[in-house]
């Protein structure tokens, strides 16, 4: 303002203006002063203002910035914690499953791309071994080689003699041992004729003349349950001394009746039997055990020599089960077998039943012997008898 009224002095005193003029111009140039001041205090307010905003804003941005910060460094912790977790858990199963480490020279003088387990199962002790190959046994070797003189306990016979003088008179014609110590093959042919007698509790008797067998030869017949030396809990009756009883369940229920032979696992099983004696028991016996009518009456129209023409109607008949394998019929006072008068008879050879998936070579073996035109024969083989008569 100061040099603007110098200025003005400077004209008056020269002439050039008047007061009125003077005074007009002096209160223009005030208020455009005045006005530009007033602008440029509001300016600064205004920028003041924004200045403070932006401070504000940012300390909220700063604030919500640090609580991020702070929740994804939470997260992100606990996230590297997890992993690291997992990665031990990792590392630890990976150092479990990890193999021993072998040098060069080791791994050049054993075999390549076989897995060494015993390395495997030792690698804290740090043994290295030499690697066996995994070749499954050929089928020739034997599944089960056991030693059955350490079995002395399994093949003891069970104990049950005759003690009262009518049992001792009553089966004082049984066969002795050395009847059914030989081959198998002819004690199957042996045991057609002869009497098999049946001492039940209650004092029963019933006998059959056997009339039909079958020879399995033991070790080295894949029809028989003792192939390849196989030893179970069944069928260790046929490793027991000859004349020993097995009784094992086909199907699940039905049962067959074998006695034991010389030879490594043989034995003879006695296909069919001729009732003699005790039929009408037999009978009654096989009928009880059936529930319903039709049954009964079907059981009743069977005709004698069909009572126990098949091993499940022997068992059935003479009232046999797996509980009496292991006795003797040299000594057991429930069963035992005896000679008997009969005129001379023919023996079929043909093929075993039930064994076609065995190979041709036992399928077709003759090892099934039968009496020739005896009618409780349980299956005839024409053929056979064919070539028996031309003979």
């Amino acid at each position: 303002m100061l040099p603007v009224i110098s200025n003005l002095k400077t004209l008056v005193n020269r002439g050039i203006l008047n007061n009125q003029t003077i005074i007009r111009q002096t209160f223009n140039s005030f208020i455009a002063v005045r006005f530009t001041t007033c602008i440029s205090l509001m300016k600064r307010t205004r920028s003041t203002l924004k200045t403070h905003s932006v401070e504000e804003k940012n300390i909220d941005d700063i604030d919500t910035d640090e609580m991020k910060t702070k929740s994804k460094g939470v997260e992100e912790n606990s996230m590297a914690q997890n992993k690291n977790f997992k990665d031990k858990e990792l590392s630890n199963t990976a150092e479990t499953l990890k193999p021993p480490v072998e040098n060069v020279q080791n791994l050049e003088q054993k075999q390549t791309n076989k897995l060494n387990f015993k390395s495997l199962r030792d690698r804290n002790k740090g043994i290295d071994e030499e690697l066996q190959p995994n070749i499954p046994p050929p089928k020739s070797k034997p599944r089960a080689v056991v030693d059955l003189k350490m079995m002395k306990k399994e093949l003891k016979q069970l104990e049950d003699p005759p003690l009262t003088a009518w049992e001792k008179e009553i089966c004082s014609n049984r066969l002795p041992y050395s009847f059914f110590n030989c081959p198998c093959e002819e004690l199957a042919q042996n045991l057609l004729g002869k009497i098999l007698v049946r001492c039940l509790e209650n004092g029963t008797i019933l006998k059959g003349r056997i009339v039909e067998t079958e020879g399995y030869l033991g070790v080295i017949d894949k029809a028989s349950h003792t192939y390849q030396n196989k030893v179970t809990p069944r069928n260790i009756p046929m490793y027991m001394p000859p004349g020993t009883i097995y009784i094992y369940m086909t199907y699940g229920m039905y049962h067959c009746f074998n006695i034991s032979s010389q030879g490594e696992g043989c034995a003879v099983l006695i296909r069919a039997v001729e009732p003699l004696e005790g039929i009408g028991y037999m009978t009654n016996q096989r009928t009880s055990k059936r529930s319903s009518s039709a049954s009964k009456k079907l059981l009743k129209d069977l005709k004698e020599h069909e009572l126990c023409n098949g091993p499940s109607k022997l068992c059935m008949a003479f009232q046999l089960h797996k509980n009496h394998s292991k006795y003797s019929l040299c000594s057991w006072k429930g069963l035992w077998i005896e000679n008997a008068e009969i005129e001379k008879f023919n023996i079929v050879k043909c093929r075993r039943i039930g064994i076609d998936n065995y190979g041709e070579e036992w399928t077709n073996k003759p090892l099934r012997y039968y009496i020739y035109g005896n009618r409780a024969v349980s299956k005839r083989n024409k053929e056979a008898e064919k070539y028996l008569e031309l003979n």
